[in-house]
């Protein structure tokens, strides 16, 4: 064989042995980028990484998390809601989420309680909480809230004709109390003529509308307890407190008489004016964010005097329009003041808390048991309502403070001088330019 020839020969190994050695580079870098998954995120403040808080709570999961995503099949809208669960994934990978077309699915999506389009349900543990509104912060909240290992427990007094969470009569709480089993809290009912003692490790104390008075040594038991610093939620109604009202008159809080008439209620298409409309509240934890009507039937307004040591904050008032009626609640009723009638806004619901023992302790008082009994807590947000004002009594609203994570290079400010500018440029001085460079390269080719 020629030396000529031998070089050729030579080359076209080499050539071959080149492309072979490329397709096998490619394939391993295909197989490697299949096995392993690194990701980098150049973004402006990292704005596509979830925080070191969130991070760090999703240490905390002990088991499975799935997500239920109630959205038609739209494409954009199931791609936005992936795109915010997909970092969560990519930390965890026993994070499921599952889409379902809530027209296909009716039913499930009643039982589910879902009222928004898009909106997820997370489950965990056998808890469940919906989520409506979507960002980094109100998702790790959510998973903060069912993280926790159900060792809340919400002790009602009874013994007293009490409106019990377990019942089902159109007055008691059994409703609210199952969404509160679902929500990881634990409940227990006590009556302290058969066990005279309220639990150390009760987190909130409820007496609810109760219709027979307290014996010395039941007020004593609660005077205790609040001595203590424990959390505490009163719901009572117009008429008789039935033997209480000395317990938080020590605390700055009294009774109106008479039942709270709204005029406001007829505008809603209610007919019954002794319905209360709650429509705004107060820069305070309970109702931060919260933006729903909410109803009280046949409430009892609260005055407040000397709160001593107590930090107290009108959290449920009503509008303009509305009166402490002290009369019969038939034919045209008016607002009298003669018998000592006020006019609204009315408070219907006072939040105290003080510092006690370097922790916080916190008192509810809502003139109202039925915005939240069996008949009435389908009304507007009262549901929500009554989440909220749990979760703030038992400090469940000790949430992330994640900061809403902004970029400046996803907008671009241009004066008009620029903008037009720039369009002139893309629309006829950048065209002209190619075409005379073509025009040029043209002729000097048939010059040449």
């Amino acid at each position: 064989m020629s030396p000529q020839r031998s070089g050729r020969l030579g080359q076209r190994l080499e050539g071959a042995l080149y492309y072979l050695l490329l397709v096998t580079v490619v394939g391993l870098l295909g197989w490697l980028s299949q096995r392993y998954e690194t990701q980098f995120d150049w973004s402006h403040q990292s704005r596509n990484t979830l925080s070191v808080a969130s991070q760090q709570l999703l240490t905390r999961l002990e088991s499975p998390l799935e997500i239920r995503s109630f959205a038609p099949p739209n494409p954009e809208l199931r791609a936005r809601i992936k795109a915010l669960i997909e970092p969560y994934q990519q930390i965890r990978s026993d994070i499921s989420l599952v889409f379902i077309d809530p027209a296909s699915q009716p039913q499930l999506t009643r039982e589910a309680g879902i009222r928004l389009s898009g909106e997820l349900q997370f489950s965990y543990q056998g808890r469940s909480e919906n989520l409506g509104i979507l960002n980094e912060q109100t998702i790790s909240n959510t998973i903060q809230r069912l993280i926790q290992q159900g060792e809340r427990w919400i002790v009602t007094i009874v013994g007293h004709g009490e409106r019990t969470i377990t019942g089902k009569a159109n007055h008691d709480l059994g409703q609210f109390g199952s969404t509160l089993l679902q929500k990881g809290y634990r409940l227990q009912s006590l009556n302290l003529t058969r066990q005279p003692a309220i639990p150390r490790n009760t987190s909130l104390l409820v007496l609810a509308s109760p219709q027979l008075d307290y014996l010395p040594g039941e007020l004593k038991l609660i005077d205790d307890y609040l001595n203590q610093g424990g959390n505490l939620l009163w719901l009572t109604d117009p008429g008789e407190p039935y033997n209480l009202s000395g317990l938080f008159e020590q605390r700055g809080l009294g009774l109106l008489p008479g039942t709270v008439v709204d005029a406001n209620a007829a505008q809603l298409g209610l007919d019954n004016p002794a319905i209360a409309v709650v429509n705004r509240f107060p820069d305070h934890p309970a109702t931060n964010h919260f933006n729903r009507v909410t109803l009280f039937p046949f409430a009892t307004a609260l005055k407040q005097t000397d709160s001593g040591d107590w930090q107290a904050t009108p959290l449920l008032q009503t509008q303009a329009g509305s009166w402490n009626e002290t009369g019969p609640m038939k034919g045209e009723i008016a607002r009298s003041e003669a018998l000592g009638e006020l006019a609204g806004p009315l408070t219907i619901g006072m939040a105290l808390s003080r510092s006690h023992n370097n922790q916080t302790q916190r008192l509810l008082v809502i003139g109202d048991g039925d915005f939240i009994s069996n008949s009435y807590l389908g009304n507007g947000g009262n549901m929500d309502l009554g989440l909220n004002l749990i979760r703030w009594l038992t400090e469940d609203d000790n949430l992330l403070d994640i900061p809403a994570k902004t970029a400046s290079d996803i907008e671009l400010q241009l004066s008009p001088t620029i903008g037009a500018a720039i369009g002139l440029g893309f629309l006829f001085i950048l065209p002209m330019l190619l075409i005379c460079t073509g025009l040029l390269i043209w002729w000097r080719r048939r010059s040449a």
